[in-house]
């Protein structure tokens, strides 16, 4: 299973996937629709560099939209 997000960066704005699965490491945990986001692995934005998941509430600010695939 994989999923992915839409995400526009809050620093600079730029908007692009964050996908998990097929060899990328994993940084959700999606059960009964509800997600753990990692926290301790930076998820970052490849504009601005800057870390993007401090904190879950943080992370989920900044997603536009999910996507999962079996």
């Amino acid at each position: 299973m994989g999923t992915g997000q839409t995400i526009r960066c809050k620093h600079c704005g730029t908007e692009f996937m964050n996908l998990v699965g097929f060899g990328f490491m994993g940084q959700f945990d999606c059960e009964d629709g509800m997600c753990h986001i990692e926290t301790e692995t930076a998820i970052r934005c490849p504009q601005c560099m800057k870390r993007l998941n401090n904190t879950p509430e943080e992370f989920e600010e900044q997603v536009v939209g999910h996507l999962l695939w079996d």
